[in-house]
């Protein structure tokens, strides 16, 4: 299968050029040839004419001189010069080369029928056979003398080897001559194909003023017109995009910034209403009202935390902060100051060098959410690789529904629709924020299920 346009160029034109003079060799070469047979014939039998017409003007009595003598059909070929067979009312008097049965029937016939006929008849093996019927053949006291010669067609043989030669030349000339041309013609239209190729390339890697060059060839012409038509229009619809992102995380940011001042605020108070709820009865309306404010401040105050967080990691301000520590004893320090004494972190101690404060938020989003939407026992596992380590989280809860493997990184993105706040969800933004800070710090957070059990995993780069 032939794949590339300038390689199918370059056949189709090679092809049509050879196939052309193939065609016009062969078609030159079959008339020449009939010239070089008609030409060899015409000489053949114009010194068969001469010698004809020497022998009726030389070995024919004069009219009136009383006919031949009686022993004149014996000496009838006497005054042929050359190589030729007599034939006196179908008897062979003379017998040249060729065997008289060689000759075709139906000549003889007209021939022996019809005086002063001249016939040619081409043969086979690069000969050709001429015959005369003589006229007065009574002279010779016959009712038929006819003269046959076979002579050969000189010179055929070479000038037929040089035209052949001539030919093999000739389209072996037009195949070069078509490749010359192929690759020319290939060069022609390749090239815009090659310019647009390396514009889009530098697209691509960010050239926003990347365009293709003028060209005087009409139809390149509107090609290049249309193709920087294009890119302006992407360009225009880029700028809006950004644009609109850029105000969009300015907004998230201000809103995130305005909100923390009356949380700051709002945090100590839940934290008084929550102590002051637990001297209250268990069914008293005050105490279910105060731990649910007291729940909700603590859900705002934690996406404020990721709004602001998923800000700075847009903006490209986040900052890493890497020093070697000590992973296992981080991450258990971190659960039990939350509170997630059931978490079991199993390994060996190892250390990393890398952001601790980052590590620690990827484990515990990915902790919280084992406890928020797996089922116990919920185990974190940390083991040594080849390019770092790889922390692993997991619970024995139904894990992610078929086809929302990737989508629960997204951002505001749940799993399962009943999922809400008001069932213990969170916003959707703690996955998506925990791949966003692994990928900055050079590693990466994805999922999988193995049986029973929901398994997240971190790899961290050394």
């Amino acid at each position: 299968m032939i794949a590339g346009l300038r390689t199918r160029i370059l056949a189709i034109i090679v092809i049509v050029t050879c196939l052309t003079a193939g065609v016009t060799g062969v078609a030159v070469a079959m008339v020449v040839r009939d010239w070089v047979y008609q030409d060899a014939q015409e000489a053949v039998l114009t010194t068969f004419r001469h010698d004809m017409e020497t022998f009726e003007r030389q070995g024919m009595p004069a009219p009136g001189s009383g006919g031949a003598s009686p022993g004149g059909r014996s000496s009838i070929g006497e005054f042929l010069p050359g190589d030729y067979t007599v034939e006196v009312d179908g008897v062979t008097v003379r017998q040249g080369s060729a065997p008289p049965q060689d000759f075709p029937g139906a000549m003889r016939r007209e021939l022996e029928r019809v005086p002063s006929l001249y016939r040619f008849q081409r043969l086979p093996d690069g000969k050709v056979l001429v015959a005369h019927s003589v006229p007065r053949p009574t002279i010779f006291n016959a009712e038929s003398v006819v003269v046959y010669g076979v002579q050969p067609l000189e010179d055929v043989g070479p000038r037929l080897n040089r035209l052949t030669l001539l030919v093999v030349v000739a389209v072996a000339g037009s195949a070069l001559l078509g490749i010359l041309v192929a690759l020319i013609v290939a060069r022609t239209v390749t090239r815009p194909l090659s310019r647009i190729q390396s514009v889009a390339a530098r697209v691509t890697d960010g050239d926003t003023e990347a365009r293709l060059p003028a060209t005087d060839v009409t139809e390149l012409r509107d090609l290049t017109d249309t193709f920087n038509s294009m890119l302006d229009r992407q360009n225009e619809s880029i700028d809006v995009l950004r644009h609109q992102d850029a105000r969009s995380r300015r907004f998230v940011g201000d809103v995130s910034h305005e909100l923390r001042s009356p949380l700051a605020a709002l945090v100590p108070a839940a934290e008084v209403l929550r102590e002051e709820a637990a001297t209250l009865g268990a069914d008293s309306d005050l105490r279910r009202a105060s731990e649910l404010v007291a729940s909700e401040v603590d859900t705002l105050a934690g996406l404020v935390d990721d709004l602001l967080e998923m800000t700075r990691l847009d903006a490209g301000a986040a900052e890493v902060r890497r020093a070697p520590f000590e992973l296992v004893g981080a991450l258990r320090e971190a659960l039990s100051a939350r509170g997630w004494h059931s978490v079991v972190v199993d390994g060996a101690p190892l250390t990393v060098e890398s952001d601790r404060r980052r590590v620690v938020a990827v484990v515990t989003n990915l902790v919280g959410n084992a406890v928020r939407h797996g089922a116990p026992p919920v185990m974190v596992t940390v083991a040594p690789s080849a390019d770092g380590a790889i922390v692993e989280v997991r619970d024995h809860g139904p894990g992610v529904p078929p086809g929302d493997e990737e989508r629960v990184f997204g951002r505001f993105a749940k799993a399962q629709e009943a999922r809400s706040r008001g069932a213990g969800g969170g916003a959707g933004l703690g996955l998506a924020i925990a791949r966003d800070n692994a990928r900055l710090l050079g590693g990466d957070v994805d999922y999988r299920r193995e049986g029973a059990t929901t398994v997240f995993r971190l790899r961290l780069a050394r």
